[in-house]
C-alpha cells in the first residue's frame, strides 16, 4: 500500500492523514475553548478512526467486496460531536462502487456510493442503513454542506456507530481495474461553546463552531 498525507488548515488544530486503498483513511482533531479571563486557548477533542479493514488481495472482474467498517472514537476527556467527509478519489470508481452497513453483507443491502441524495444511493438510504448519521447535501446553502454528521453526542472513550461496513467495487472489464483511495476526513467539536454553555444538539454545535472558522 502506498501512503499519502494530506494537510488541511482551519481554526484550532487540524491533522489529516490518508492511507491509500484499496486502503483506508483518517484521523483528525480540533477544537477551541475559552478561559475566564476571555483569552482563547487551544483545546483538543482527539478522535481516532476505529476501523475494521480487510483489504482485497487483488481486484478482479465482477464483484470485489471487502470489509471497511468505519466508525470514530472520542479519545479525549470531553464529550464531542463528530462529522465526516467521505468520498472516492475517482468519480468513475464511485459510480461503480456500492456501500453496505449490513453485517451479513446481503446482496440487497448494497447501495450506490455516488454522492447523490436521491435514487438508490447509500446517502439516500442513510436513515435506514445508518440512522444515527445524516448527510447534508453538497449544494446545501448552509455551512454544514457536504459532510456526514453523527447526530448523537459521543461520550469519552466511546465510538460512533459505523458509517458503513462493506464496500463493493464492480469491474466490468480489465480496463476498469485500478487502484483508488477512499478519502475519509473526520472532525470533532466539543460539547460546549466558548462560554461554557452546552450545545442543544449537533447542528447548533457545528453551526456555532463553523461561524468562528
Amino acid at each position: 500500500m502506498k501512503k499519502r498525507n494530506l494537510i488541511a488548515v482551519c481554526i484550532g488544530i487540524s491533522v489529516i492523514s490518508v492511507l491509500s486503498l484499496v486502503g483506508f483513511v483518517v484521523s483528525a482533531y480540533f477544537t477551541d475553548n475559552n478561559t475566564k479571563d476571555n483569552t482563547v486557548t487551544p483545546g483538543e477533542n482527539i478522535i481516532e478512526i476505529s476501523e475494521d479493514y480487510t483489504p482485497p488481495s487483488e481486484q478482479s472482474i465482477g464483484d470485489n467486496i471487502y470489509k471497511k467498517k468505519a466508525s470514530f472514537s472520542n479519545e479525549f476527556n470531553s464529550p464531542c460531536y463528530i462529522r465526516v467527509y467521505m468520498d472516492f478519489s475517482d468519480d468513475k470508481i464511485a459510480k461503480s462502487s456500492y456501500l453496505s452497513n449490513d453485517p451479513d453483507k446481503s446482496p440487497g443491502s448494497f447501495y450506490s456510493a455516488r454522492r447523490e441524495t436521491t435514487g438508490n444511493t447509500y446517502i439516500a438510504k442513510l436513515s435506514e442503513v445508518a440512522p444515527d448519521w445524516i448527510f447534508v447535501p453538497d449544494d446545501d446553502s448552509s455551512s454544514l454542506a457536504g459532510y456526514y454528521y453523527y447526530t448523537k453526542l459521543v461520550p469519552v472513550g466511546q465510538s460512533t456507530e459505523p458509517l458503513f461496513t462493506y464496500v463493493n467495487t464492480v469491474n466490468n472489464t480489465n480496463d476498469d481495474i485500478q487502484q483508488y483511495d477512499i478519502l475519509i476526513y473526520a472532525e470533532s467539536v466539543q460539547i460546549s461553546d466558548m462560554d461554557g454553555k452546552k450545545y442543544d444538539d449537533y447542528e447548533e454545535a457545528w453551526k456555532d463552531y463553523l461561524s468562528k472558522c
